[in-house]
């Protein structure tokens, strides 16, 4: 998990205000700190699953449409 240092850095703190501001979400200055902790975990669990598993590894979330025979 990301130190108090990370967060406080601007660019997760940018990202999260923009995105915040972008989806008209009003984040209470009290709780700012305990939601920008639980983003920057978010983004790096998506990272983990992103570059954990290839496309093949997951072959039923893979759509591949054969053609139809005879058209």
């Amino acid at each position: 998990m990301p130190s108090s240092e990370d967060l406080a850095s601007g660019d997760l703190a940018t990202e999260f205000d923009i995105l915040m501001r972008r989806a008209g979400i009003t984040v209470p200055p009290d709780r700012r700190a305990t939601v920008l902790a639980s983003y920057a975990d978010l983004l790096g669990q998506i990272a983990l699953l992103h570059n954990r598993y290839a496309h093949t590894d997951e072959p039923a979330n893979v759509f591949r449409l054969a053609p139809r025979e005879g058209l």
